[in-house]
């Protein structure tokens, strides 16, 4: 019989005597907080008060879901200015689409913009000599379809040009084309020049998820570039959808952070928001892509903008800012510095 050591007998007997050192002191623990109570004194007194500053509730705005472009934004068309396919042509032209077919209609787009910023436009070319009755064109649904409503007024801007005297139909219509909601005639006149032309559209109906169309019943060429259509009634006639300001003005906010964070910094520097090229007149705007939530803005919704809403708002604005970072971190030559 093996003789055990002296190692192996103290090595439970030790564990024991922790244990029960353990269990004495939880159970004297549990008598304490039985017995022991305590006092919280709070002086709420005005003396000791300290108030809360009313900055300290605000709003911060991120482009993301279309909360600018399609959102608060008034701007009905998306994609105003075809930049969205990007520079290299042909490109993608979406959400805009042909009425008509192939053996009718031909678009394209193309670098004869008359601005140098963004310079791509849209070449519409009617093949038919005998178009179908309403002629063949283009339209464009907007974001999710436009909401037009009966009685209210909206402006059309577009820049068009052709080498021949064309009339062109621009008309708000159903999702269908089928109801007419309002229709104008814009005559173009036969040069190489680019036409400002600026209509005004009064609706006959109600339609919440409306299209804006241009057609022509004459065969020929007709270029188009930046065509906007906004409700004549936004909010102080700073561009904003007067019944979603209304709604931010209830909250009273005291400050309004702009335009955002992960879309300011861009998944790749090459996206990022500048600030430089939001501002000046809206048609010279060359818009970005923003690859973070994988959309085009044309940034009718720029710098100015967001002061200017700051101001209508009451709201200290707080500017976000790209300090050269991306969410890749990818560092690419910029072409224009982000401050």
């Amino acid at each position: 019989m093996k003789r055990m050591g002296s190692k192996q007998v103290l090595v439970p007997t030790v564990s024991c005597l922790l244990l029960l050192f353990c269990l004495g002191c939880k159970c004297l623990a549990l008598e304490l907080e039985a017995t022991q109570t305590a006092t919280l004194k709070v002086d709420a007194s005005s003396q000791l008060a300290r108030k809360i500053p009313d900055t300290l509730f605000g709003m911060f705005f991120e482009e993301i879901n279309h909360a600018g472009a399609g959102g608060i934004w008034a701007e009905l068309v998306s994609n105003r200015g075809f930049e969205a396919g990007g520079l290299h042509t042909p490109s993608n032209i979406d959400p805009w689409s042909i009425i008509g077919d192939d053996a009718s209609i031909f678009v394209v787009t193309d670098r004869t913009s008359c601005f140098s910023r963004n310079i791509i436009a849209l070449r519409m070319e009617v093949l038919c000599d005998e178009c179908p009755a309403g002629g063949v064109g283009i339209y464009n649904p907007g974001f999710w379809g436009m909401n037009i409503e009966d009685g209210k007024s909206y402006n059309l801007v577009m820049y068009v040009k052709s080498a021949e005297a064309a009339d062109l139909t621009v008309s708000l219509a159903s999702s269908d084309g089928l109801q007419k909601l309002a229709s104008v005639t814009v005559p173009v006149a036969g040069t190489s020049n680019w036409t400002k032309v600026e209509q005004k559209l009064i609706a006959k109906g109600t339609n919440r998820t409306s299209r804006l169309q241009i057609t022509s019943n004459k065969k020929g060429v007709v270029w188009f570039d930046q065509v906007s259509l906004m409700p004549s009634d936004t909010f102080k006639g700073h561009g904003f959808r007067t019944e979603l300001i209304s709604m931010l003005l209830d909250l009273k906010p005291r400050f309004l952070r702009f335009p955002g964070g992960c879309f300011v910094e861009g998944e790749w520097l090459r996206n990022a928001f500048r600030w430089r090229e939001s501002i000046g007149p809206w048609e010279e705007r060359p818009g970005h892509f923003g690859d973070v939530w994988h959309y085009w803005t044309d940034d009718g919704l720029g710098y100015y903008e967001f002061l200017q809403l700051s101001e209508d708002l009451g709201a200290a604005p707080i500017w976000v800012f790209n300090n050269e970072s991306a969410t890749m971190m990818k560092l690419v030559p910029l072409p224009l510095p982000l401050l």
